[in-house]
């Protein structure tokens, strides 16, 4: 297969040409990328801003991954494109000349080409000696998407629970029992000079008002059926949202199934400067629409999104196998955890609320 190189041609970065076997190279400003681009007082690059792809035919494609302000190819915008020998990248004020094959000769296309490069590579995982679980993707790209939800009063917050994105616009998939306790709190709806409800960022800790919320119409209190509920919240930048999975995933579910869960345990988690965890385990058991999970389910962390390792959100975390003690929750030895099926949710979605 060819091989990928980058020359850096303009910005921060310099350095030596860069060179990548595939199959998949990730950019951005993150630690975790293979092409880490610089930090700047104000960065015109996202944390993962990119990815290089290389496909069973030997053709490279670059992949914009919802970035801030976009990838260019040869000076145009692009979601996924083809990447040939010459092609110009751009990623905020760093630009990459491509070279595609086994070597740079060819100096005259190399003058006055300018580039904004890409991704983050798989290849790295050979070079390192071990396998890529399928969840380290999940762990870069979750914490755009997953959201503390807490209230805020007087200046000062408490922590709820987990939600996530699950379109550009403003909603948030959660459960109903959090919904409860933000209205049991007199946080939603908001009261002047009152509670209010906010939905903070994993990692960038950005904070946006929740404005209204609905939960599934089967749900009662202290039940997990239909634990579902959609949260909107106020006008900003647009979100990233998850992708669901669709009901043949979901049907494909069986004890074994690895799974992962991105949210925020309340013992360890700044409701001012919220960071997602991420936990891996296997399904323990199916039972109707209840998945039976590890997962590290603790208090907070309701709500978190289950992702199936294609990174798809297969289920929602609805509740865990502790019990309220005199000294504070504490788990009961069941290890009993369990999510609810993604497809829950839709119904909510399918009923207009």
């Amino acid at each position: 297969m060819p091989p990928l190189r980058l020359r850096p041609i303009a910005g921060a970065r310099r350095g030596p040409d860069l060179s990548f076997t595939g199959p998949r190279v990730r950019i951005g400003r993150s630690r975790d990328n293979d092409v880490i681009l610089p930090e700047r007082t104000t960065p015109e690059s996202s944390g993962h801003h990119a990815e290089a792809l290389l496909d069973s035919s030997g053709t490279w494609s670059i992949v914009d991954l919802a970035s801030s302000n976009g990838t260019k190819l040869n000076g145009v915008p692009v979601g996924r494109h083809e990447i040939k020998t010459g092609d110009r990248l751009a990623f905020g004020d760093e630009q990459f000349i491509v070279s595609v094959g086994p070597s740079w000769r060819g100096g005259g296309w190399i003058a006055g080409l300018v580039a904004i490069v890409l991704g983050a590579v798989v290849a790295t995982a050979v070079w390192r000696g071990r396998a890529r679980s399928p969840f380290e993707e999940v762990a870069g790209t979750a914490p755009r998407s997953v959201f503390a939800i807490v209230i805020e009063e007087g200046g000062r917050r408490s922590f709820v629970g987990t939600a996530f994105a699950v379109d550009a616009d403003g909603l948030l998939a959660t459960n109903a029992h959090i919904v409860g306790a933000l209205r049991n709190r007199g946080a939603l709806p908001a009261s002047p000079g009152g509670n209010r409800a906010l939905a903070v960022q994993s990692d960038s800790y950005d904070a946006r008002e929740i404005v209204s919320a609905s939960t599934h119409p089967s749900w009662r209190d202290g039940s997990i059926r239909s634990d579902v509920a959609v949260l909107r919240i106020s006008s900003g930048p647009k979100l990233v949202p998850l992708r669901l999975a669709g009901a043949e995933a979901i049907a494909a579910l069986r004890r074994g199934t690895p799974l992962a869960a991105f949210g925020f345990p309340a013992v360890s988690t700044d409701p001012l400067r919220p960071r997602g965890r991420l936990s891996v385990d296997v399904v323990g058991d199916v039972r109707g629409d209840y998945v039976e999970v590890g997962l590290g389910i603790a208090p907070g962390t309701s709500g978190s999104p289950v992702f199936d390792s294609n990174g798809t959100v297969i289920a929602i975390v609805v509740g865990g196998d502790f019990v309220d003690a005199p000294t504070g929750t504490r788990p009961t030895g069941s290890a009993a955890n369990w999510a609810i099926r993604i497809s829950a949710f839709g119904e909510l979605l399918a009923a207009g609320h």
